[in-house]
């Protein structure tokens, strides 16, 4: 198996499971023996067909005779991977050859059909192509295309950013990531020729080859995560001096990283850490994060609504990292911008506030709450917080920037009131929404 039959079984599984391209392509990988160089090619081919779907779909339906629904799913898979390779990696026409003999193995019937469409394809130019899919179009519907975004999105984002800014925004989400690594304080150091991440102080890239062999990744001390979810647990660590004997809890843990992080910092100050985690499998990824404190930190498996319920002012800081739309991280999840819909906040934004709302009683006066999301959707960010203090007046924001900027001196463009909010495009992380609160009474 080469690496467009991977990319192409991996795409199919996501449509056809629900599944995560980001779990199943490791495996797929592995189990096809591919090269360094064509593990690469299967990588790009996979992440890159599910990022751009909406565009190579538009110009698939301008190539094929009558309705794209007549098209079978399979094969509308393997156009899909070919489609991207064509217009979006502008590989030239002679790799045609390719995707028909492999079309000829997987779906013999097909080959005759996906030869004429992807011949048709390349017959224009990937620019003429672009004209020819917008034509008509009003400017946010040709964003919407053009960038591979669904509408709703485009709107969401532009209200946010504006519109002499919005492009880059949704430019910088089909960038593929350069994976972020962290050593973990006082475990490990970076390794010899890391390249430092610019804001935080613990953050680096790799200097070259597979992230598995960097030194500490084996023993979980050096670990992926993303420079904006380091700042987002940083921030809860340098709201005020730490205690010995002050109680943390990560409300939402899973899949661990953040609490890693937390637990670097505050054990060795004397800090207790829970981590909490309504589901059992993302749980179980929270103990696996947190081996290298064995016995250190307590990992419970619970609603946290209810768990805050019984622990009336006991901690004195907690992570409230909501679930949420994920709007913030669709560059290293490819499948998520089709997956998502407007509808969904209609669940999440109250699972949100309740959460807030449980962790704000589960402080302790004096203590803090740091509320996070990887979305920098209005209704999951700013409109939790005012809802939500507007029903505990015993709380305050806290002015969040500065502090994001004390631990990332250099940091600009990250004020949105008292928050702090990341974006991919101006600072090459997730676009992370961070605000800190106070208990005052």
């Amino acid at each position: 198996m080469g690496a467009r039959e991977v990319a192409v079984s991996v795409v199919a599984l996501v449509r056809s499971d629900d599944a995560y391209s980001n779990l199943l392509l490791p495996d797929a990988i592995r189990r096809a023996s591919l090269s360094p160089r064509d593990s690469g090619h299967a990588t790009d081919l996979t992440y890159g067909a599910l990022r751009w779907r909406g565009y190579v779909d538009a110009v698939l339906g301008l190539c094929v005779r009558g309705s794209l629904a007549r098209v079978d799913d399979d094969v509308f898979d393997l156009l899909r991977v070919a489609g991207y390779e064509l217009l979006i990696r502008q590989e030239p026409p002679h790799v045609i050859n390719e995707w028909v003999s492999l079309t000829k193995k997987l779906f013999p019937r097909a080959s005759g059909f996906v030869n004429g469409t992807l011949r048709t394809l390349s017959r224009a130019t990937p620019k003429d192509w672009r004209s020819r899919v917008v034509e008509g179009m009003s400017q946010v519907d040709a964003r919407s295309a053009l960038t591979s975004h669904p509408r709703w999105i485009v709107d969401v984002f532009t209200d946010l950013v504006g519109q002499s800014e919005v492009d880059a925004l949704l430019d910088a989400d089909n960038l593929p990531p350069v994976p972020t690594l962290i050593a973990l304080p006082g475990l490990t150091a970076m390794p010899a020729g890391a390249i430092r991440t610019p804001y935080s102080p613990f953050g680096f890239r790799s200097s070259g080859g597979a992230l598995g062999s960097v030194s500490g990744i084996a023993e979980g001390i050096v670990r992926v995560q993303d420079e904006g979810s380091q700042l987002a647990a940083l921030a809860l660590t340098e709201c005020s001096s730490i205690v010995a004997g002050e109680r943390w809890l990560d409300l939402c843990a899973g899949p661990g990283g953040k609490t890693a992080l937390l637990a670097s910092i505050g054990l060795p100050l004397g800090v207790s850490l829970t981590a909490n985690e309504r589901q059992p499998h993302r749980a179980e990824l929270v103990r696996q994060s947190v081996k290298p404190f064995t016995g250190q930190v307590e990992v419970l498996v619970n609603d946290g609504r209810v768990l805050c319920e019984e622990n009336p002012s006991r901690f004195d800081r907690i992570l409230v990292d909501a679930p949420c739309t994920g709007l913030g991280a669709l560059r290293r999840r490819p499948e998520s911008r089709w997956r998502k819909s407007f509808d969904d906040l209609a669940e999440l934004v109250p699972l949100q506030r309740s959460l807030l709302s449980a962790a704000l009683g589960a402080v302790r006066v004096g203590g803090h709450v740091a509320y996070v999301t990887c979305s920098p959707h209005p209704a999951e960010t700013t409109e939790v917080i005012d809802a939500v203090l507007a029903e505990h007046p015993e709380a305050e924001r806290i002015d969040t920037a500065p502090i994001i900027e004390k631990i990332a001196p250099g940091l600009a463009d990250a004020r949105r009131g008292t928050a702090a909010q990341l974006y991919p495009h101006r600072h090459d992380t997730d676009a992370m929404f961070i605000q800190l609160i106070r208990r005052t009474r």
